[in-house]
């Protein structure tokens, strides 16, 4: 390993994805010295196909299956690239449930989290990323969601999306993501951020109550490594909700980190109609079901190949017999809010954090019952077969069949997944479980922020990126009013 010469700036982030990117832009917009340091490369430099094995490989940690263990493993889902999870995910736009917001402010003591107090950062934010729906109707997969719900007599809508639209010349309109790496991380550069790819921060060193420097190691395009020490007046974590807890815990701050992780647990269905429902370069589809929210959402996610044989894997061992016809698939979901927390705790020798997370007897009953509902929608629409997320389970081929998923999923066998995860480190001024402030300020440190995920104090039962971006803009700019005022 050699060794880089020391780096200095004014306000250090680590970590690219939505709430690093949008504190990296608004200080460097404000004029502040700002070094943006992301542990991925730019994908953009490696163009893959959306949705395959190969931009899984480039842009996901581990592959995208990383496993959180309990009594039933779950499978969770880490952006590792610039721009996080911004670059992976549906891109799907929620603003956070009024109930959720106030349980925050009665159990955690979050203050300045009124609905009139939040309004223009989630405008900014609805502005700058274009949130938008599809102007040339969904596709087929996702008005299955919608025509179920109506037959069910069922509240559906198509969630809008941070997705930018032109039209072709031929009158066809193309949609674009608005990733962080499309959006507020070339405007932070533009704005004087200073970028750092390719850099695992692995350790903030501490004196008097102060992050005075952050260590870590750069790998070079020919493998090399450079050994970082970068010195900050101010340091931001937004490495996301488990890559967070972990670098706090390694660097000796642990007082309600990493030990109340909270997700929305997934189980998915490969479904097979008689026609078409592959959504071509539509992005994920769009429809959920309203009725049983926040508590429970049903949708349909990304139903490529890859991802066909991924969730096909364990439950049946005609694979290549079934992705012959995998046009005419789509996999729906059923998530939920779980009552349960996790830990997040660092191994010695091992790269990556040890991940905790048992799933309570109720959520397996209200998974199993999120099941039925989206299996009995399903039907509604023509479905010809279900594939259970439980190994082992027969094909579901009527509605009867649904029948056992009211006694609850059982543990050990079934699949769970998520792709939301969050309040690891919870904000508020409840010191019996908040990590830090109302604005993200570590409990106990003067300069050491997060601002990502892991500040929600629970699940907001939406997909969480509108309110963790909202928030972040909200707190950055409560930061730069406290200092710079």
């Amino acid at each position: 390993m050699k060794f880089e010469k020391i780096l200095e700036c004014e306000n250090l982030v680590i970590g690219s994805g939505p709430g690093g990117s949008i504190t990296a832009f608004h200080l460097a917009e404000a004029g502040r010295d700002v070094l943006l340091v992301e542990e991925g490369t730019n994908s953009d430099r490696q163009p893959t196909e959306s949705y395959s094995l190969e931009e899984m490989n480039l842009k996901y940690r581990n592959g995208g299956l990383t496993p959180a263990f309990g009594k039933t493993k779950i499978s969770y889902v880490e952006g590792k690239c610039l721009g996080g999870a911004s670059e992976i995910n549906a891109g799907l736009y929620h603003r956070p449930p009024t109930s959720i917001l106030k349980d925050w402010q009665s159990n955690y003591k979050v203050s300045d989290l009124e609905e009139d107090q939040l309004i223009h950062y989630y405008e900014t934010i609805e502005r700058d990323l274009t949130i938008s729906k599809v102007p040339d109707g969904v596709g087929p997969s996702s008005m299955k969601i919608k025509q179920g719900a109506d037959k069910l007599n069922w509240e559906s809508k198509e969630i809008p999306r941070y997705w930018k639209y032109s039209k072709n010349n031929d009158g066809s309109w193309k949609g674009t993501r608005q990733s962080m790496s499309r959006t507020f991380i070339p405007k932070a550069v533009n704005a004087g951020t200073r970028l750092l790819e390719n850099t695992k921060i692995k350790h903030l060193h501490l004196k008097n109550g102060d992050g005075l420097m952050a260590s870590g190691v750069s790998i070079l395009e020919n493998g090399v490594e450079i050994k970082r020490d970068i010195y900050f007046k101010n340091v931001f974590v937004c490495a996301g909700a488990i890559q967070t807890p972990a670098l706090l815990r390694r660097s000796g701050i642990k007082h309600n980190i990493g030990n109340s992780l909270r997700m929305h647990p997934m189980v998915r269905m490969p479904t097979l109609f008689n026609d078409r429902v592959f959504e071509a370069d539509r992005g994920v589809p769009v429809h959920q079901v309203q009725e049983f929210k926040p508590h429970m959402t049903l949708g349909c996610s990304v139903s490529s190949p890859a991802f066909l044989a991924l969730w096909m894997s364990e439950q049946t061992e005609k694979i290549h017999e079934k992705l012959m016809n995998w046009p005419n698939y789509a996999i729906y979901y059923a998530a939920i809010i779980s009552d349960s927390k996790g830990t997040i705790r660092n191994l010695p020798v091992i790269n990556e954090p040890l991940v905790r997370f048992n799933l309570s007897r109720n959520d397996m009953n209200f998974m199993g019952e999120g099941l039925y509902r989206l299996g009995k929608l399903l039907f509604t629409v023509g479905a010809e077969e279900l594939l259970s997320p439980v190994q082992g389970h027969p094909l579901i081929k009527k509605p009867k069949d649904l029948e056992i998923f009211k006694k609850g999923l059982p543990h050990g066998i079934t699949n769970v997944t998520t792709i939301h995860l969050f309040s690891s480190c919870p904000m508020g001024e409840n010191l019996r479980f908040c990590a830090t402030d109302s604005f993200g300020k570590i409990h106990g440190y003067n300069n050491i922020y997060i601002n990502d995920a892991s500040m929600l104090p629970s699940p907001p039962g939406v997909n969480p990126q509108g309110t963790i971006m909202a928030l972040a803009l909200r707190n950055v700019t409560n930061f730069m009013q406290r200092k710079f005022s």
